[in-house]
């Protein structure tokens, strides 16, 4: 394990957050989470119904259960939304901030990338 590894971008889902955002789900970039899906063991159906998933703030070293759902069929929208409150209140975050998670395939779960990664080791085998 190298903890000087940079991190796959593919796995890093960005978001400057909206005042729709704030006041309700997040709207996640849809792009960025089809390719987390390739790495999570998750089908349509499932995020239809909503998937739970565990965001990992490392700085504060608490751990979130958030709802990841797909919604819409012609224009697919993906959110989080049961646990997204919370979590947005415990990190401080308002419109305009950036919210950024890596999904870490190995443990299942994101980890909040709003800090300087590169100054925390992740325990990412390789």
């Amino acid at each position: 394990m190298n903890y000087n590894d940079p991190l796959d971008p593919a796995m890093i889902i960005t978001k400057v957050l909206t005042k729709s955002d704030v006041v309700g789900n997040v709207v996640l970039p849809k792009a960025e989470v089809m390719s987390v899906l390739t790495r999570m063991n998750v089908n349509d159906q499932d995020l239809e119904n909503g998937v739970e998933v565990q965001v990992h703030d490392l700085l504060e070293d608490d751990l979130y259960t958030v709802t990841l759902k797909l919604s819409g069929i012609d224009k697919p929208k993906f959110y989080f939304g049961s646990g997204w409150s919370t979590m947005k209140h415990s990190l401080d975050l308002e419109e305009g901030h950036v919210l950024k998670l890596y999904w870490n395939q190995w443990e299942n779960k994101f980890v909040v990338l709003n800090f300087q990664y590169s100054l925390l080791p992740l325990m990412i085998p390789v």
